[in-house]
């Protein structure tokens, strides 16, 4: 079973590997490099579309597998033009358009109706190649007259007067900077006349309740000295002090003298 599973290749005897291997990249570059006319892509509707076969309404920027054909002519000789079709999700009929790179926008072309078009300006004309070249030496003409009739000075003052300019914004800057940092620390500084105050007036409102705390406290107990019941005072006990003997220096005892 091994054998039957082994690579088994036939070389002539003529055969150059080095040959070989230069037509094979050859061929190689060759595909790599055909360009094939219709190619399929992947695209969004650039515009709305309805279809001519069944009037179905194709929104903005929905996806179709497409295809892309680059057509022969050429936009000022340098730039391709492209014709993109796709099918009706509803009919299968074929719309195709294409690029319009001289209003930077797409044209139908057949199968579907654009919903809208863009305005467009009736005086705005897109120069040909001529018209630019023409338009181009005329102002460099201009401008080298202008340079030898001697009114490259007005130039310079120009120049100056842009500068004086610019300084004199770079000046008026820095002033609002200053402007505005003096307002900042004013701001500040009122910020902190504010909370002393509202410390203060917090204070003396704290102070204000432990007056009227104390005071009512004061009111409480009175009220409840006179709200006890009246009790009669007690008569004091008569306390009899005993008399002491005085005794002389002889030894005779002398009784007190009575009252």
């Amino acid at each position: 079973m091994s054998e039957r599973k082994a690579v088994n290749k036939y070389y002539p005897p003529d055969f150059n590997p080095l040959e070989a291997e230069a037509s094979l990249r050859k061929s190689a570059k060759k595909l790599k490099t055909k360009q094939r006319d219709v190619i399929t892509i992947r695209l969004m509707t650039p515009f709305s579309i309805r279809c001519t076969k069944c009037s179905e309404y194709i929104a903005k920027s929905r996806k179709f597998n497409g295809k892309k054909e680059v057509l022969p002519e050429r936009y000022l000789e340098t730039i391709k033009i492209y014709r993109l079709s796709i099918k009706c999700p509803r009919c299968n009929n074929m719309i195709s358009f294409r690029t319009d790179p001289k209003t930077s926008d797409f044209v139908m072309e057949c199968g579907g109706v654009r919903n809208y078009s863009r305005v467009k300006d009736e005086d705005s004309r897109v120069e040909s190649v001529d018209e630019t070249l023409q338009r181009l030496v005329q102002e460099t003409n201009e401008s080298e007259s202008e340079r030898l009739s001697g009114k490259g000075e007005d130039k310079m003052e120009a120049l100056e007067r842009r500068l004086a300019q610019i300084q004199r914004e770079q000046e008026d800057d820095q002033e609002l900077e200053r402007t505005r940092l003096s307002r900042l620390s004013m701001q500040q500084r009122e910020q902190r006349l504010r909370d002393r105050n509202a410390a203060a007036v917090e204070e003396n409102e704290q102070d204000l309740d432990k007056i009227a705390e104390e005071a009512f406290n004061r009111r409480q107990d009175h009220g409840e000295r006179l709200n006890a019941p009246f009790r009669k005072p007690q008569p004091k006990a008569l306390i009899f002090k005993k008399r002491s003997k005085k005794v002389n220096p002889l030894g005779v005892i002398k009784k007190a003298a009575g009252p």
